[in-house]
C-alpha cells in the first residue's frame, strides 16, 4: 500500500532532521535569530505552521477583498463559482427541491463534488447544510460584506483538517482591524425580466491598546425570475411537454391511451423538442392555456397502435420559477480583548437568516396512478358512447395534473448561528510556546413548506366514490372540478436540524533549529459532536403525496477525536519540508480510525524561482441522509439508450422515475492526491506559476446518474434499469423504463488529474495609471471511473457537463480616483457519444466591465455590467431535457448591469 511507502519517507526525513539538527545548531548565530524576528510571520491556508512568505509549498489561490469588488459579483456563491477550479460547476439555487436546497449555492473544487470542498472560516469550520446531513455548507449564509480575502487550497488537506479536505479547502477570511463606519447599497438588474437585486451593508469597528471590534450587517434581495421571461435565441425550441396534463388522459385495455377531449389540439408555432410544436395561441384553452393533445408514442418503436395514442400534455416550463425569490441577512460580529500581555479572548458571533420561495407546476399524480373501476358510474368510455353496464369495460388508468389546485410553492427558511470563543497566548516555555484553546457551536436548521401537492389516496377514494366526474361524462365542467379537487391539497413539511460542538487545543513551539531557520512543530487535539435530525410529515414520509420527492427521515449523532501534528523543516535557506499527521477516530459503527499523512517541499535555487511540491492522504466520511435516508423519488432526465439505438426512436431526453435511498454499509472513501509546480517572479512586477496534480480515489461515495445506468446498461454492465414487462401494464408500455435505483453505494475508484496556470503581471505609468494583467487558468487532463469492481473504467473529461478547460483572464486600470475592470470568463466546450449520436455543447465565454469613481466626500461610486454581451447558457435540449442546459455551469439571468454607492461615515 502507498501509506507504507510514506511511512518510510516520513521516517527517512525524521532521522535526516535530528541529524541536522546537531550538526547545524551550533552553526546558528544570535544575528540570524534577529533577522527572523525582523521578518515577521503569517499563517497560511493549509498549513498551521507560521510562515514569513505567502508563497510556500501548497498551491494556495488568494481572492483579495479588491478583486471581489472589481469582478462586480455581489455574493460569495458567484465569486466561488466562477472561479476556474470550480472544474464542473456546482449546485446554484434552484425551484424544485423540497429540502432547503433552493437556497443553496455550493462550491466544487476540482469538480470533486461539494462535499468534498471544505469551507472555513477564519481557518474553522462553517456549518454543513441540514439537507446535505451537513456534508456541504452552503456559500449563502456568508455575507459577502464580511470578507477580506478568500484563500483557495488547490490541494488535499486531510492531515491538516481532518475529513472533507479531500478535494480542496476554502478558506473565507473576515474583515478586522476596521476603525469608523462604512455605508455601501448596490442594485443590479438582469437582461431578462426578474432576477432584480438589492443590497446593503452596514460595517463599523473600534479599537483601543486593550483590543478591537468589528461588526457588519447585510441584507440581500432578490426577485424570483421565471423561465417563460427568459431571454434566448430559439428558447421555445426546448419547452417540452409532460405527458400528465389537465384534462387527463386515460389508458383503456381497449384503446391504449385516450386524451380527455376537452384537451386542446396540439399547439401551432416553433417546432419543440420532441417534434411537438410550440403554440403561437391558436389552440389554447384559456383556462388551461399550457395544456395539448400530443402523440408521445408516435415513431417509438411500439407498433402502429401506439403510434395513434394521445395524451393530454402539459408546457410545465411556463409555470416554473428558474432564479428563487430570496432574501438574507447576516451578522458578523468580532472582538478581541488583551486579557493580561501574555493571554488575548477572541469571540466571532455569526448569524445568518435565508428566506426564498421557488415554484413548480402543478402536482403530476405519479405512481401509483389513480385508477376507475368498470363499474365506476363516470367510466370514460361511458363518455365514449359505451354502455358499461352491458360490457366489461375494464378498469381505466388516470393520468392527470392538479392545474386546477394551484402551483407547488415552496417556502424554505434557512437559519445559521456559529459562536466561537477562544483564548490565545504565549507559554514561557520551549523558548516561548504559543497556544491557542477555542470552542465552537454551531447550529444550522431549516423549514421547508410545499404547497398545493395531493394526497393520493384521498384523490383514489373520492374517484371510487363517484364522486369525481374526472373526464365529464355527465356533463361536468373543468372548472366543476376545481374546488372538488381542491379539496385533496397537501401542505408537505420539512424541517431539518444540524447542531456541531467543537473544542480544541494548539500549541506550536521551535524545538531546534537548521541551517534555513527554526524547526516549527504544532500539535493539537480536537472534538467534534453532530447531532442531525430531519423530519418529514407523516404522510409524506409515507409517499402517500404526489408532486415531491419523497420523504427519508434521519435521527442520528456520532463524535470525533482527533490529534494532530505538524513539523516545518528549513534544511536550508533554499529547501523547506514539512511533515504533517491527522488521526481521527469516529464513534460510528464502521468508520473506526483514520491517519492522514502529508509531507510537502519548496527549493529555492535562486530567490525568484521556488519548486514545490505535495503528497498525501485524505479520507472522507459519509453523510447522514447518505448513511441513513430511507427511499425517496424523484423524475431526473436522461436517454434512454438502448431503446434509442433498438427502436431508433426516443432518443431525446425524457424524465424517468427513479428512486433514491441511503446505506448504512458505506465505507469511508480514501484518496491518495499529490501536486508539484513551480513559481517564477523574474521581475518585480511579473509573477507566474504553473502546477501540476492528481488525485486518486477507492471506495468513492457517491449516487450514479440515470444516463451512466442507460449507457451501462446498452454495454452489457452491472446497472440498476428496470423496465417494464413484455406484455405492458397501464402506464408503462413494453420495455419502457419502469424505475431506475439508485441508492448511495462505495465506488471502486476515480482517478483524476490537471494542471493550474497562474499569470500576473503589473505595470505602472505615470502618465497613465497603473494597469495589472492576469491570467487563471485550469486545465482538466484525466478524468476516469471504474464504477463497479467488475465494470471497465471510462474516461469522461471533456464529457457533456465536464469541461476540460476553464479560464478567467482580467485587466484592471486605475489613475487617481479613477478605475475600471475588464474581466473574462471562459468555459471549454464538451461533447459525448451516448448510443450512437454525437452531443455537443458550445464553448462559453462571458465578459464583466465596470468603472469606479472615488468621490471627494469619502466615498465611491461603480458602475458596471457581468455578462456584458448578454451569453446566454449553451443549450442543448436534446440531452439534457429540463432544465435544457447544466444548471450548474451556466447562469439563466442573461447580463447583469449594476451600481454601487459607498460611504465612508
Amino acid at each position: 500500500m502507498k501509506i507504507s511507502l510514506l511511512e518510510k519517507v516520513t521516517g527517512f526525513i525524521v532521522t535526516l532532521s535530528v541529524t541536522a539538527l546537531i550538526i547545524t545548531m551550533p552553526a546558528m548565530s544570535q544575528d540570524d535569530d534577529e533577522d527572523a524576528a525582523e521578518l515577521g510571520t503569517i499563517q497560511i491556508t493549509g498549513s498551521r505552521l507560521k510562515q514569513t512568505d505567502i508563497e510556500t509549498a501548497r498551491p494556495v489561490t488568494v481572492i483579495t477583498r479588491e478583486q471581489i469588488e472589481l469582478s462586480g459579483f455581489e455574493t460569495v456563491a458567484q465569486v466561488l463559482q466562477n472561479t476556474p477550479y470550480n472544474s464542473f460547476g456546482s449546485f446554484r439555487e434552484t425551484s424544485g427541491y423540497a429540502n432547503g436546497q433552493a437556497v443553496v449555492n455550493e462550491i466544487s473544487l476540482r469538480g470533486l463534488g461539494s462535499q468534498r470542498t471544505l469551507l472555513l472560516l477564519d481557518g474553522r469550520r462553517v456549518s454543513g447544510t441540514g439537507g446535505s446531513g451537513g456534508a456541504a455548507a452552503n456559500l449563502n449564509q456568508i455575507p459577502l460584506a464580511i470578507v477580506e480575502r478568500i484563500d483557495i487550497l488547490r490541494d488535499g488537506a486531510s492531515a491538516i483538517y481532518g475529513s472533507d479536505a479531500i478535494g480542496g479547502v476554502v478558506n473565507i477570511i473576515t474583515r478586522k482591524d476596521f476603525d469608523g463606519m462604512e455605508f455601501s447599497l448596490t442594485s443590479g438588474k438582469p437582461s431578462s425580466p426578474g432576477a432584480e437585486y438589492t443590497a446593503a451593508t452596514i460595517t463599523g469597528g473600534a479599537s483601543n491598546s486593550k483590543g478591537n471590534v468589528f461588526f457588519t450587517i447585510q441584507h440581500y434581495d432578490q426577485r424570483p425570475m421565471y423561465w417563460r421571461d427568459t431571454e434566448w435565441d430559439h428558447a421555445y425550441d426546448y419547452e417540452s411537454y409532460s405527458s400528465f396534463g389537465f384534462p387527463g388522459t386515460f389508458y383503456s385495455p381497449y384503446f391504449g391511451y385516450v386524451a380527455d377531449s376537452r384537451c386542446p389540439d396540439a399547439p401551432v408555432g416553433g417546432v419543440g423538442l420532441y417534434g411537438q410544436v410550440s403554440d403561437d395561441g391558436t389552440n389554447s384553452n384559456p383556462d388551461y392555456p399550457n395544456s395539448y393533445k400530443w402523440y408521445p408514442y408516435a415513431g417509438a418503436g411500439y407498433g402502429a397502435v401506439y403510434d395513434a395514442m394521445t395524451r393530454c400534455g402539459y408546457d410545465y416550463a411556463q409555470d416554473i420559477i428558474a432564479v428563487p425569490r430570496g432574501k438574507r441577512n447576516g451578522l458578523l460580529l468580532k472582538s478581541s480583548y488583551d486579557i493580561s500581555p501574555d493571554v488575548t479572548m477572541n469571540t466571532v458571533l455569526m448569524i445568518s437568516q435565508n428566506d426564498a420561495d421557488s415554484r413548480y407546476a402543478g402536482t403530476p399524480i405519479t405512481g401509483p396512478y389513480p385508477t376507475m373501476a368498470a363499474d365506476n358510474p363516470n367510466h370514460p368510455l361511458i363518455g365514449m358512447g359505451y354502455d358499461c353496464t352491458a360490457m366489461d369495460c375494464l378498469t381505466a388508468t388516470i393520468f392527470l395534473r392538479s392545474v386546477p389546485n394551484g402551483t407547488r410553492d415552496n417556502n424554505v427558511v434557512s437559519n445559521m448561528q456559529d459562536l466561537r470563543v477562544g483564548f490565545e497566548g504565549i507559554f514561557d516555555i520551549l523558548g516561548g510556546t504559543n497556544w491557542e484553546f477555542n470552542t465552537q457551536v454551531m447550529n444550522n436548521d431549516i423549514d421547508n413548506m410545499t404547497i398545493n401537492l395531493v394526497n393520493k389516496p384521498l384523490l383514489q377514494q373520492s374517484i371510487t366514490d363517484g364522486d369525481l366526474d374526472i373526464f365529464g361524462v355527465h356533463g361536468t365542467t373543468l372548472d366543476q372540478l376545481a374546488p372538488i379537487m381542491q379539496q385533496f391539497n397537501h401542505t408537505k413539511t420539512y424541517a431539518a436540524d444540524l447542531k456541531t460542538m467543537q473544542a480544541d487545543y494548539v500549541m506550536s513551539f521551535d524545538i531546534g533549529e537548521l541551517a534555513g531557520g527554526a524547526i516549527g512543530m504544532v500539535l493539537g487535539a480536537e472534538y467534534n459532536h453532530l447531532s442531525f435530525s430531519q423530519i418529514n410529515d407523516p404522510a409524506s414520509k409515507a409517499q402517500l403525496i404526489a408532486g415531491t420527492a419523497g420523504g427519508d427521515n434521519v435521527q442520528a449523532a456520532r463524535s470525533r477525536k482527533s490529534i494532530f501534528f505538524e513539523l516545518g523543516l528549513p534544511f536550508t535557506e533554499k529547501l523547506e519540508l514539512s511533515l504533517a499527521g491527522r488521526n481521527d477516530s469516529y464513534s460510528s459503527k464502521g468508520i473506526g480510525n483514520n491517519f492522514s499523512p502529508q509531507i510537502t517541499f519548496a527549493y529555492r535555487p535562486v530567490d525568484w524561482i521556488m519548486l514545490r511540491g505535495t503528497y498525501g492522504e485524505g479520507f472522507r466520511v459519509a453523510a447522514m441522509t447518505q448513511l441513513y435516508g430511507e427511499r425517496s423519488e424523484s423524475y431526473p432526465s436522461g436517454i434512454d439508450v438502448t431503446r434509442c439505438e433498438t427502436t431508433g426512436s426516443g432518443c431525446g431526453s425524457e424524465q424517468y422515475r427513479t428512486l433514491y435511498g441511503g446505506n448504512p454499509d458505506l465505507k469511508p472513501e480514501l484518496s491518495d492526491h499529490w501536486t508539484y509546480g513551480i513559481v517564477l517572479a523574474p521581475l518585480p512586477s511579473l509573477t507566474m506559476q504553473i502546477g501540476f496534480w492528481h488525485t486518486d480515489f477507492t471506495d468513492l461515495i457517491s449516487t450514479s446518474s440515470i444516463q451512466r445506468e442507460f449507457n451501462a446498461e446498452w454495454a452489457g454492465e452491472t446497472n440498476y434499469v428496470t423496465r417494464c414487462p413484455a406484455g405492458g401494464r397501464p402506464g408503462c408500455p413494453p420495455g419502457e423504463v419502469d424505475y431506475i435505483s439508485l441508492q448511495v453505494n462505495n465506488f471502486a475508484g476515480v482517478e483524476s488529474e490537471g494542471l493550474d496556470l497562474n499569470i500576473s503581471y503589473v505595470l505602472d505609468t505615470e502618465k497613465f495609471g497603473r494597469f495589472d494583467f492576469g491570467l487563471e487558468a485550469a486545465k482538466y487532463t484525466k478524468y476516469i471511473v471504474k464504477a463497479y469492481p467488475e465494470s471497465s473504467e471510462d474516461e469522461y473529461q471533456g464529457e457533456l457537463g465536464l469541461p476540460t478547460l476553464r479560464l478567467n483572464p482580467h485587466l484592471y486600470w486605475g489613475k487617481g480616483d479613477w478605475g475600471a475592470a475588464l474581466t473574462g470568463y471562459y468555459i471549454d466546450g464538451q461533447n459525448e457519444d451516448i448510443g450512437s449520436t454525437n452531443y455537443r455543447i458550445g464553448s462559453h465565454i462571458e465578459l464583466g466591465l465596470q468603472v469606479s469613481y472615488q468621490l471627494p466626500w469619502d466615498a465611491s461610486i461603480v458602475v458596471g455590467a457581468s455578462n456584458l454581451l448578454d451569453e446566454g447558457p449553451e443549450v442543448n435540449g436534446d440531452v439534457y431535457g429540463w432544465y435544457p442546459f447544466d444548471n450548474t455551469l451556466y447562469d439563466v439571468r442573461g447580463r447583469m448591469t449594476y451600481i454601487r454607492y459607498n460611504q465612508r461615515l
